[in-house]
């Protein structure tokens, strides 16, 4: 015999597609013939770009460039320079099914690059990173909120979950044309640049979400060849995007996550400017959950008073968002030149750097690392190069224990600032934006549907009206009610217990 359950839709996130991918990058790399001879290679550099993602079907197709930049200082003039080539890449994946609304989210991590000089002129490149794929899409769990029958004893627990209204995705290109003002001179030619993309604020509305952002831009560059001189300039580029969102409305709680799928800058010359003006194209993706604090019953044990059942489980997890993350985190650290004293430095940055969540003895922390690098002048009035891996660590106040702890996290350099403590030590001062999302994840084991054998019927080992059941401490009031055929409601009533739990060694009266 089979019981008649009543279950409860639930929509969460799964992650349907797992993958990574080690991509190599082997390349003899000569220089293009308007670049100078490279006397001193400064920073050699590889960063891997996403120019699209896609799901065809149960297809994934990515495809990407490794853009390899060589920083050097020239063998004529002494000065900075910069080449860089491309490298394409593509990944591809099947999926079980063709999903309807999954987004794809992707990490990249470099492993690892090898620059060695053939000539003046060519370079060895050998290098690799990873790619981490995952596809999200949009599963509904079912779970039984209540069996039918009045001889089955159900155990049941009201669980506090985050219902997923919606999940999006949408890429979208900026173009923007870089203009200098009075206090900057023209660029000639750009040697590296920064740019990254924050999320400013957000407004769900019905089936969309108002969406503004800012593009940090900081360029590197010379403004007169002949001279080497190098400037910096920094750009903040406003823009706003609607995103389409099925499911969303206006109390929806929304996560936002932006990633710079890559970026480009090119000196284009315009009617009525003597200089070329840098044009910036860039390719933002905004991925977008909703979501709905609610709650379910599950049933995590049953039995019948009747007859021996066999019950069917499973397990599953229902996220709880707990808490949102948005730390500015600002860190000083020190950066030794021992072996020259600086007279001035051109530029200091910091790369894209690496964020974990967790609990140390009670606390939830930040755990990171980042990257400076700072470009000087010695008191020779040579140019050098140097770079440092910094730690840090932050307490994150108001966030209380979770043992089923998944955390979200990213960080992105808002901005790098210095000063000098001495001829041989800078101080550089970093600030970075950490956001994302603390989950309770707790696993769920609950009862999904139930078999009864109705020729095995229950039976007591004795025949009296009434039991006298001496009980220790500790025992649990539920297994008792079920070696005995009767309910837990009926044991508490006849006994005046309020606890599941036994908090002392008693005497309890069994009827039947």
């Amino acid at each position: 015999m089979e019981y008649s359950v009543k279950t409860d839709g639930i929509h969460v996130s799964k992650v349907i597609f797992e993958e990574s991918s080690e991509q190599t990058v082997d390349a003899d790399f000569g220089l293009p013939d308007y670049c100078p001879d490279i006397q001193k290679i400064l920073k050699c550099q590889i960063e891997p770009q996403i120019e699209s993602k896609n799901i065809v079907g149960d297809r994934i197709e990515i495809e990407g460039i490794s853009v390899v930049r060589i920083i050097y200082i020239d063998a004529i003039k002494t000065s900075v320079r910069c080449t860089e080539q491309n490298y394409p890449f593509s990944i591809t994946g099947n999926l079980k099914y063709p999903p309807q609304n999954a987004v794809i989210r992707t990490d990249i991590k470099v492993n690892y690059l090898n620059c060695r000089a053939l000539s003046p002129r060519r370079l060895n490149i050998h290098g690799a990173f990873n790619v981490t794929v995952k596809v999200i899409d949009k599963a509904e769990v079912r779970t039984c909120t209540h069996i039918k029958g009045d001889d089955i004893q159900q155990k049941k627990k009201t669980v506090d979950y985050s219902y997923l209204e919606g999940i999006s995705q949408q890429q979208f290109s900026i173009t923007e044309t870089l203009e200098t003002d009075q206090n900057h001179p023209a660029i000639q030619s750009v040697i590296r640049s920064d740019v990254r993309a924050v999320c400013s604020e957000f407004k769900p509305i019905a089936n969309k979400i108002m969406y503004k952002g800012d593009l940090l831009v900081k360029l590197m560059y010379l403004s007169d060849i002949d001279s080497g001189k190098v400037e910096t300039m920094e750009y903040t580029i406003p823009f706003s995007q609607v995103i389409d969102a099925m499911g969303v409305n206006e109390n929806s709680s929304c996560r936002i996550h932006t990633d710079m799928m890559n970026h480009n800058i090119a000196l284009r010359s315009e009617i009525g400017f003597d200089d070329p003006l840098p044009v910036l194209s860039a390719k933002i993706c905004v991925t977008a959950y909703a979501f709905e604090k609610r709650d379910t019953v599950v049933i995590t044990d049953c039995y019948s008073t009747k007859y021996f059942v066999e019950p069917e489980f499973s397990s599953y997890t229902l996220p709880l968002l707990k808490n949102e993350i948005s730390e500015n985190i600002i860190e000083k650290s020190m950066v030794d030149f021992n072996e020259n004293s600086v007279s001035r430095v051109i530029d200091v940055w910091c790369e894209k750097g690496s964020v974990m969540c967790g609990m140390t003895d009670g606390k939830c922390m930040l755990n990171g690392k980042y990257n400076v690098c700072i470009l000087a002048v010695d008191s020779s009035d040579n140019i050098i190069y140097t770079e440092r891996t910094m730690d840090y660590s932050k307490p994150l106040s108001g966030i209380s224990e979770i043992s089923s702890m998944k955390c979200v996290v990213s960080s992105e350099c808002l901005s790098v600032g210095f000063r000098f403590c001495s001829e041989k030590r800078i101080e550089v001062r970093t600030e970075m934006l950490v956001s994302g999302e603390i989950f309770d994840a707790a696993g769920i084991n609950a009862v999904s549907g139930l078999k009864a054998d109705e020729e095995k019927k229950r039976s007591r080992s004795d025949s009296a009206a009434l039991v006298l059941y001496f009980a220790d401490e500790g025992e649990n009031i539920w297994n008792i009610a079920r070696n005995y055929c009767t309910s837990v409601e009926r044991l508490s009533s006849e006994n005046d217990l309020t606890e599941e739990i036994l908090t002392s060694s008693r005497m309890l009266m069994i009827s039947v």
